[in-house]
């Protein structure tokens, strides 16, 4: 009888413990507020001088060169976005509302496969839409991967 009790107690404690943990996973999280341009650079000049020692004259420059490199990045991710809505809006101008709404989900679709497009390292394993391997891909892929810590030296 006793048994049964703690049995039950503890089946019952696994799942109030359970669906505890469910619904705190299915909360959004707030939404992230984009570092800014130095905070950007200040993190990136952070790890060069810790991995690179860098003395404090040199982080200094590092961290100028960084700040231009990541505002020049923005500029070009804001020009980007500019390019897209003008595009959206010529395409809207001439697409029904039907095909504007298949278009918006194509372009979507491309935004989150980046894979697909031929970007990153896994990419060139990809094979084409058949799923076959080019004859370059096949002669890398076969050659046996260097032990770690021997990068560059063969």
């Amino acid at each position: 009888m006793k048994r049964t009790i703690f049995a039950a107690a503890m089946a019952l404690c696994l799942m109030a413990g359970t669906s505890a943990f469910a619904q705190q996973k299915n909360k959004p999280d707030a939404p992230k507020e984009r570092p800014t341009a130095e905070q950007m650079a200040q993190r990136k000049t952070d790890r060069m001088a810790e991995q690179l020692k860098l003395d404090e004259a040199q982080t200094k420059q590092v961290y100028a060169i960084n700040l231009a490199q990541v505002k020049e990045m923005i500029a070009q991710r804001e020009k980007m976005e500019a390019a897209r809505k003008a595009e959206a809006e010529k395409m809207k101008s001439i697409l029904t509302t039907e095909q504007f709404m298949q278009w918006s989900q194509m372009q979507k679709q491309q935004m989150r496969m980046p894979g697909q497009r031929g970007h990153g390292p896994q990419s060139m394993h990809k094979g084409g839409k058949d799923g076959k391997k080019s004859a370059e891909c096949k002669d890398n892929c076969d050659k046996p991967r260097p032990e770690k810590g021997t990068k560059g030296k063969e």
